[in-house]
């Protein structure tokens, strides 16, 4: 899949594993780079189901959104890019068909304080 990042310190967590952990934590940054990793590998969005890391969608303010588990309780937060073509259809959208995301943020969304 393809991943792009909402902001430069995430794209540079997951291209700078040092800085990560110097920032994150040995353990997050492990588990980072972990889900990075199956996230890259995988073909779309129908297969993060079966992946380590429980990733699900997410629901309420979040809608939209997915998420999968580091180290608890802090999540990576991130969301399919949508086609235009897709989104111009009246049909609904098959996970087959999101091969693109984008890292929004880690963060405990059950925590408003914790912002990373």
């Amino acid at each position: 899949m393809n991943i792009i990042f909402a902001n430069k310190k995430l794209e540079k967590y997951a291209n700078d594993f040092s800085l990560a952990q110097r920032k994150l934590g040995n353990n997050q940054a492990i588990l980072l780079h972990k889900r990075l990793n199956d996230l890259y590998d995988a073909e779309n969005f129908s297969v993060l189901f079966y992946l380590p890391g429980h990733h699900h969608p997410l629901t309420e303010n979040r809608s939209g959104q997915w998420a999968c588990n580091l180290e608890q309780p802090s999540r990576l937060i991130y969301k399919p890019i949508i086609p235009d073509e897709l989104v111009q259809s009246e049909e609904q959208i098959d996970l087959v068909q999101l091969v693109e995301l984008s890292v929004i943020e880690i963060t405990d969304y059950h925590d408003k304080k914790i912002k990373r």
